[in-house]
């Protein structure tokens, strides 16, 4: 009697909210990866025709050994927004909107100097999906972001002598994609 009732109930779930093809996606950005081996994930869930909503992450905890000295590009990134496609989700031009927060440690790159800090903004992206199988896309996408900086600066990124420390408004870009997408 339960597994008969189970069942109905599912049946009658399924039929109440069908679901459709493609509604999900996972992808990877290559270009992350270049910037010092930065691991990254974006998923993705069709709100309709027009709409995504979007989820990533991206975490580097690797530091490397130079000539100069150490030289890393951590962080930690987490986000949440929403994609607009013109024509149909999940296929051609879209543009995006998403929240973000990330956890930084930048430093003997350019120079000595080390940053590290918390930033909260908005980030604004814009790109094109291209549909190599029904099941595979390429993005290709810019974009930028800006917001709300706390920050301390130190003399090299071993050291720990600090040179400054604050908070600051920034504009930075962001999201240069070159991503292999699932979709499923």
């Amino acid at each position: 009697m339960v597994n008969r009732l189970a069942l109905a109930l599912l049946l009658f779930i399924g039929a109440a909210f069908p679901l459709s093809a493609q509604r999900w996606s996972l992808s990877t950005n290559a270009l992350d990866y270049a910037d010092f081996g930065t691991l990254n994930l974006e998923g993705g869930v069709a709100a309709g025709r027009h709409w995504s909503l979007t989820a990533v992450a991206k975490y580097n905890p690797f530091s490397f050994e130079g000539e100069k000295g150490t030289f890393q590009a951590r962080q930690r990134l987490f986000g949440a927004g929403v994609r607009f496609w013109p024509w149909h989700v999940f296929s051609g031009w879209w543009a995006a909107a998403r929240l973000q927060y990330q956890e930084y440690n930048r430093g003997g790159i350019r120079e000595l100097s080390t940053d590290e800090g918390d930033r909260y903004g908005l980030g604004l992206s814009g790109g094109y999906s291209y549909m190599i199988h029904p099941h595979l896309n390429l993005d290709v996408g810019a974009g930028f972001w800006g917001g709300y900086d706390r920050y301390v600066r130190y003399s090299c990124p071993v050291c720990g002598l600090t040179e400054s420390s604050g908070e600051k408004a920034f504009i930075l870009p962001s999201d240069l994609m070159l991503s292999l997408v699932y979709v499923f």
